[in-house]
């Protein structure tokens, strides 16, 4: 079973992709949102998150075209998906992935292998709002 739809009865997709061998996904149920990483035979991380526990994030900017990103912080590390649109006049391509930062510092990008982006089953915009500090791109 695929570890977007592990353990969630009733719950929505808001992001997911494959990183290779390995799979981030966001689901939400109500106001909850759980981001999971690992395997498709065996999540290896999972992280409850909402408005009310404090360590969710959404942030949303302008570069080359609309960046979108959502990041689960857990401890000193936080746990970031991203998605953006590709841009023909500036010949930008989409791109999409998994960024993990301890503090503020980058110690992983991984990019999705087919460009993922949020649903809207979610309001997002309910969510605070993240520093700059954090962005993915």
């Amino acid at each position: 079973m695929p570890i977007s739809a592990q353990g969630q009865a009733g719950a929505s997709k808001v992001f997911a992709c494959s990183l290779g061998k390995k799979f981030v996904s966001v689901t939400a149920v109500g106001s909850t949102l759980t981001y999971r990483f690992g395997t498709p035979a065996k999540v290896e991380m999972a992280i409850i998150g909402s408005a009310a526990r404090g360590n969710i994030f959404y942030r949303t900017d302008r570069y080359a075209s609309a960046q979108y990103q959502l990041r689960f912080a857990n401890g000193p590390y936080s746990y970031i998906v991203y998605s953006m649109g590709g841009n023909d006049r500036t010949g930008t391509k989409p791109v999409s992935g998994l960024v993990v930062m301890k503090g503020a510092r980058r110690i992983s990008d991984m990019s999705c292998v087919r460009q993922a982006e949020f649903s809207t089953a979610f309001d997002l915009n309910a969510l605070p709002k993240d520093a700059e500090a954090y962005s993915a791109m």
